[in-house]
């Protein structure tokens, strides 16, 4: 296949000197070889930047940043530095599969501009040793393309490293919300999914790896974060008689996790009550 258009490819990292290599070397082990690699340092104080600078693919750019800011704050920098026309995203502790980019490239070129992403499935044990494929695989890709509004307030299937996304559409939606303390994928894929369609590649193409210090443990911020899009789209959801399994659904994970008083305030204080 014709190898004309370039990617962005951004990683952030802080203090991942022993992981990253694994993920820079993953993009550089792609099948689709037209990419800028832009490693964006989060204030890291280990030896992130010796590590980085081991690497002497010159398709490689290293931005270090004065301090620590957060992930989103970090990506945005990278969306900036980026050179290119479609732009994805690696995280440092996680692999592409070799092919990731060449097939979601595949169906970005012959997709209509109506498409601004194209995501994919992703895959890894979480820390009880369980396998998680996310979105999972007895959901059909048909249902995972498209229109993806309704369905991605109930439940996100998108995580940050399978995304590839049109430049043109993060203009037109912004970047990550650098307010948020987690879920900041979800919350930019439902800007993206409000203005675009949303194309879809049903094979496994990132290896998550769970590590220390992932967002993904961040309880509070998820019940924070979760109340906002509540908040922010409850009309749609009402119109569409998807709001109170939404809420719902909250609430159940809240109790779950020792926070349903919260969530209630949250949610009290969102609609007013």
């Amino acid at each position: 296949m014709n190898q004309g258009q370039k990617v962005s490819v951004i990683i952030p990292t802080y203090n991942r000197e022993k992981l990253v290599p694994r993920a820079i070397q993953s993009v550089l082990d792609q099948t689709w070889q037209n990419f800028e690699l832009i490693v964006v340092d989060d204030g890291s104080t280990d030896r992130t930047e010796q590590v980085v600078s081991g690497f002497t693919d010159d398709r490689i750019r290293y931005v270090r940043l004065d301090k620590n800011s957060g992930v989103s704050h970090a990506r945005n920098i990278g969306i900036e530095s980026a050179r290119c026309e479609y732009i994805a995203f690696q995280d440092s502790d996680d692999e592409w599969l070799p092919e990731k980019l060449e097939k979601q490239m595949q169906v970005m070129l012959q997709a209509p501009e109506t498409v601004g992403m194209v995501y994919c499935r992703m895959a890894g044990d979480n820390r009880a040793g369980k396998r998680r494929v996310c979105p999972p695989q007895d959901r059909k890709a048909d249902e995972l393309r498209g229109n993806m509004l309704l369905p991605l307030m109930i439940q996100n299937v998108v995580g940050t490293p399978s995304m590839l996304i049109r430049r043109a559409c993060l203009e037109q939606v912004g970047g990550f919300d650098e307010g948020l303390r987690c879920l900041e994928d979800w919350e930019l894929v439902l800007r993206i999914a409000e203005k675009y369609e949303l194309g879809f590649v049903e094979d496994i193409l990132v290896r998550i790896h769970y590590s220390e210090g992932s967002v993904s443990s961040e309880y509070t911020g998820y019940i924070e974060t979760r109340c906002y899009m509540i908040a922010k789209y409850w009309k749609v959801m009402a119109d569409n008689n998807i709001l109170d399994e939404v809420m719902k659904d909250l609430l159940v994970k809240a109790r779950y996790i020792g926070h349903y008083e919260e969530a209630k305030q949250l949610l009290s204080a969102a609609f007013g009550l």
